[in-house]
Parts: structure tokens; C-alpha cells; sequence
């Protein structure tokens, strides 16, 4: 017995105004029931446990397409060769009749590398494709992907000029002859590159032939 009456054990909750797991009344009326301390552990996904997911795989802006060979390369060469030769070499006749054999011959060696070097850097420019490549399934890509940047692409074609200028008189064997060597540099690159990438490929900052 205390004095005054008063029982301090009646009516006094212990701290938190609530004991754990005992029920309680909102103000409507309903049963709540509180949650005994640990009584609940937290739930994990299981996609979500260690281990389970793999890693982001890094992106480097490069396509994974698979390079174009050294032979398929060479035989969209020879198509789109013969897609400007040919027809070159009718003009380069008929101003020959006109104009005579040396004034032909020399017109129609600076229109051929023309032609040449504008249907290349036109055609890899606004479609990836030359005639050739596509017939091949080839396609250029720029350093970074995408099209490759007319400055690209006239680098990456400027050989063709020497094989073009072998018309010209006089000088047209020297010309012929760089040429060649110029071939022969490129398609030993391509072969011995594990990207494929000629060295007129290097000299234009990193272009690319691609399957697909």
C-alpha cells in the first residue's frame, strides 16, 4: 500500500505507450496488433541476390559486326572497278576521236581518277555502300561507327587516283606502278590486321569494312 492511494504500477504503460504484441484500438474502432519486435525480416528478390544478375556490359560506341575479309573486299573492288572503268574508258575513246590520242589520253586519265574518287566518297558518304560492297554485303563505317566523313573517305580512296593517272602519257607507267604498290600495302594490312583495317584505313583516322 502506498501512500495516498496511488499505485504507480496501475494504469502506466511501459516507455513507447504501447507493449510489444499486445493489441491496440484505432478510432474507429478496429483491432490493431502490433508487430513483436524481429518478428518480420526483410524479404530480398530473388533476381536480386548476389550473383544472380550480370553485369552491365560496357558500351564503346563500337559495333561488333564482323570485319570484312581481304577477299570479299577485293571482289567489291573489282566490281566497282569495272562499274567506273568501263564506262570511263568509252569517254576516254570518244574524246581520243576528237581531240586526238595525247589530249585524249590525258583528259581521260584526270576524268577517270574523278570519277573514281567521286563515286567512292559519294557513295560511301551517303549510303555506307558502294555498288560493289553492296552486292558483297559490305559496308564502311567511320571511326566511331556511322558514316564515314567525306575527308575519311577521300583518304581512304585517294589511291585510286595513281591506278587512274596509269593512262597518262609518259608518266602513266610510274603512276601505274605506285598504284600497284599502293594495292599491295593496303591488302597486306587488311590481311594481317585482326580488325581488318588497311593502312588506308589507318591513314584515314580508323575506318572500317564491315559485314552485315
Amino acid at each position: 500500500m502506498t501512500s495516498g492511494g496511488f499505485d504507480p504500477d496501475q494504469g502506466q504503460q511501459p516507455f513507447g505507450g504501447q507493449q510489444y504484441g499486445q493489441p491496440h484500438y484505432n478510432g474507429a474502432g478496429q483491432q490493431q496488433h502490433g508487430q513483436q519486435f524481429g518478428a518480420q525480416r526483410p524479404q530480398f528478390d530473388s533476381a536480386q541476390q548476389f550473383g544472380t544478375q550480370p553485369f552491365a556490359q560496357p558500351d564503346f560506341g563500337f559495333d561488333p559486326s564482323r570485319p570484312g575479309d581481304l577477299l570479299p573486299r577485293l571482289g567489291a573492288r573489282v566490281i566497282d572497278g569495272l562499274i567506273v572503268g568501263i564506262p570511263m574508258a568509252v569517254v576516254t575513246a570518244v574524246i581520243s576521236l576528237v581531240l586526238g590520242s595525247f589530249l585524249g589520253s590525258v583528259l581521260g586519265a584526270i576524268l577517270t581518277a574523278a570519277a573514281a574518287v567521286g563515286y567512292f566518297v559519294f557513295l560511301e558518304t551517303t549510303r555506307g555502300q558502294t555498288l560493289g560492297k553492296q552486292i558483297l554485303n559490305l559496308r564502311v563505317e567511320g571511326p566511331n561507327g556511322g558514316l564515314p566523313t567525306q575527308q575519311q573517305s577521300l583518304t581512304r580512296n585517294g589511291f585510286y587516283v595513281l591506278s587512274a593517272l596509269a593512262g597518262f602519257p609518259f608518266l602513266g607507267f610510274l603512276f601505274g606502278l605506285l598504284g600497284v604498290v599502293a594495292a599491295v600495302v593496303i591488302g597486306v594490312t587488311i590481311n594481317s590486321s585482326p580488325t581488318k583495317q588497311g593502312k588506308h584505313d589507318e591513314l584515314a583516322g580508323g575506318t572500317r569494312v564491315v559485314q552485315g
